[in-house]
């Protein structure tokens, strides 16, 4: 679905080893299976993030509006399939156990979703990626001046062309 699923098929390799060959087949199986029979697997969102996170680290840069939507939005589909993989149909409370897809759920049972970022994400920016106005004071006093200011012109510009 992203540069880092082709990249990761372009570095697959044959293997003698029969575990390797064996855990693979049933990742490959379950996840055929997944495709075949379940509507809600959570797959939109996928993004390589990773340049604009090395970007950040290299430079001390920041991440834009952009960047910082989409690392979200990954975030988030990640979480959602982790979610998936470990919660059994028959009973959404009871985890890990008796699941359909164990294979795949113990190759995601490593994986770390940061929570927390995704939650302080989500005080930044709104549902559509755009950065709220209470995301910080400061913005939200210099966004209410913008306001302030644009209806001080709007009403002037209204009151010359009413006088011409």
């Amino acid at each position: 679905l992203c540069s880092l699923g082709r990249q990761r098929v372009e570095e697959m390799a044959f293997s003698s080893n029969f575990d390797v060959v064996q855990r693979e087949l049933d990742e490959t199986t379950e996840f055929i299976r997944i495709l075949q029979e379940e509507d809600s697997f959570p797959d939109q969102y996928f993004f390589d993030v990773l340049p604009s996170l090395k970007r950040n680290l290299e430079e001390c840069m920041y991440l834009d509006e952009q960047e910082l939507f989409d690392l979200r939005r990954t975030l988030s589909t990640i979480r959602d399939i982790i979610h998936f993989l470990t919660l059994t149909p028959n009973d959404e409370e009871q985890e890990k156990e008796n699941s359909p897809y164990p294979a795949l759920q113990k190759l995601a049972g490593d994986i770390i979703v940061f929570p927390q970022l995704i939650t302080r994400i989500n005080n930044i920016l709104d549902k559509f990626g755009k950065i709220k106005d209470n995301a910080s004071s400061e913005l939200l006093r210099i966004r209410r001046e913008l306001a302030s200011t644009a209806g001080s012109i709007s009403r002037s510009l209204n009151a010359i062309l009413r006088n011409a």
